[in-house]
């Protein structure tokens, strides 16, 4: 940049371009580069300096979003496990004691008929005397499996042991593997989704903390240049009422910079306040309190290398949590429809039994018995058609889902097609933006020469001035906008 030999503002203004790469580095196109804060404003900001690892660390740990997605996943997984709790086998045990005996009706003034006689209440290998009982059951949402074992012994000693076995198997109920089978599947589906969703929380906590990120970064580069607008316009000030003292300028050119030196500090009273809503906004996307004071350091700019519309449509498809989620939602859909038609199915089930008692006096098998068969469970002859509208109501749920799925589809698209246009509009304005801070300064140099010459104007200068400051802000947040349209474009394909 070629350096024009004057004092003052122009001098002060040349020296903050040429100490604030930012303001003056021409670059072609919207390349990947460092965004740094000059030595002079971070030497004067005493509050911590916080880098972008720092804050996305602290935003897995404390983010509000991403504590109530542990919640859900936490249910889903407790919900999984009772599901197939379910579904499986259950061991349990039984025993008791129990004494039987006779009761003497002539004690009572009663017929006597019980008298000598065993307990027949009770199951048949029961004795007079002390009964002790044991027992395993195995059982399941369709399977059970029981043993029984039981030792007596009569007042006279005698002894006498009973054994029983008994089990029953749905083999058919109309829904492939077992409608508990169904159940778990529905759970497993719900665990996915909750799995889904608070992957894609981290994902929405880490976009939503580097968005706040580099709109304050940004934000902070533009207050540096608001602040140097303040400094050049105090000078101004000075050197205007220098000529003025000198008989070289007027008292209106001395009140134009005086307006030109009041807004210039009311836009950086606006900014400071931009900076501290956009900090307050970064603590609650982290999980730090509102009140905390920092600023935040140089960070690389983010990079997206995507320009071809069906590879993003590809990466969004993929990896959008929307589409996931109804993916499962979908599948259960269809699990839950099989589930209700299979209630309109008999259910077929295996049954046996097999039971034996032995006197240890006898030689021989005093008793012994078994059964076995087959039930049938067939559906009521009508209901109502109470099973043929949640039938229905199954089968609408589930195209419900897959119109939803399209719509979302279509949706996604848009976003990302707006996405890639926004990048590419952002780069363009970014190259405009450097363009035209090029074009200010030039002008501005060329009005300040004028002035001096007494060929122009202090309103040429002034007008000039304000255009150079707005095209240095205009730079920063064009960076800043290029830099959140890339961030945006991550998000809409879910990466």
């Amino acid at each position: 940049m070629r350096k024009h030999d004057f004092d003052g503002l122009a001098l002060s203004l040349l020296l903050v371009v040429l100490a604030c790469p930012g303001f003056a580095q021409q670059t072609t196109g919207a390349q990947s580069q460092n965004i740094s804060i000059p030595a002079e404003i971070a030497a004067s900001n005493s509050s911590p300096t916080i880098g972008l690892d720092e804050c996305l660390a602290a935003s897995q740990k404390a983010a509000p979003g991403l504590t109530t997605a542990k919640f859900s996943l936490d249910t889903a997984t407790a919900q999984l496990a009772y599901a197939k709790g379910s579904n499986g086998l259950t061991l349990g045990e039984s025993g008791s004691y129990t004494y039987a005996g006779s009761v003497s009706g002539a004690l009572y003034g009663l017929p006597s008929v019980l008298e000598g006689t065993s307990d027949t209440s009770s199951a048949s290998s029961t004795v007079a005397g002390n009964n002790v009982k044991a027992g395993l059951a195995l059982s399941g949402p369709e399977t059970s499996v029981g043993v029984a074992a039981q030792q007596g012994i009569s007042s006279t000693g005698a002894q006498s042991t009973a054994l029983s076995v008994t089990g029953s198997q749905v083999v058919y109920d109309g829904y492939p593997g077992g409608s508990p089978r169904a159940l778990v599947s529905e759970a497993e589906y719900t665990y996915n989704i909750a799995q889904v969703n608070y992957d894609t929380a981290q994902k929405s906590v880490a976009y939503q903390t580097k968005t706040a990120y580099f709109t304050l970064l940004g934000d902070q580069k533009s207050l540096i240049a608001l602040d140097a607008t303040v400094k050049d316009a105090e000078e101004e000030l000075k050197q205007m009422q220098g000529y003025l003292a000198a008989g070289r300028a007027t008292t209106l050119d001395v009140l134009q910079v005086q307006v030109a030196l009041t807004q210039a500090r009311l836009n950086y009273r606006t900014g400071e306040n931009t900076v501290d809503v956009d900090r307050q906004k970064l603590s609650l996307a982290v999980g730090w309190p509102l009140g905390k004071k920092y600023s935040v350091a140089d960070a690389q700019v983010p990079t997206n290398s995507v320009t071809d519309t069906a590879k993003a449509l590809e990466t969004a498809f993929a990896n959008r949590q929307e589409l996931r989620t109804y993916g499962f939602e979908l599948a259960s859909a269809v699990v839950d429809l099989a589930l209700q038609k299979s209630k309109n199915a008999p259910t077929v089930s295996l049954n046996g039994s097999l039971g034996m008692a032995q006197a240890w006096a006898a030689s021989t098998l005093e008793s012994g018995q078994f059964s076995a068969g087959v039930s049938v469970a067939l559906p009521p002859i009508y209901d109502g058609k109470q099973q043929e509208s949640l039938v229905r109501q199954k089968g609408d749920t589930l195209e419900s889902f897959r119109v939803q799925e399209d719509q979302e589809r279509q949706s996604i698209e848009i976003d990302v097609r707006n996405a890639l246009f926004s990048i590419k509009d952002s780069s363009d304005r970014l190259d405009l933006a450097k363009q035209s801070l090029e074009e200010a300064q030039g002008v501005y140099e060329m009005q300040k020469a004028k002035f001096m010459a007494g060929s122009a104007s202090s309103v040429d200068v002034m007008t000039a001035f304000s255009s150079l400051a707005a095209a240095q802000v205009s730079l920063e947040t064009a960076k800043s906008t290029y830099n959140l349209a890339i961030l945006n474009l991550d998000n809409v394909e879910g990466l």
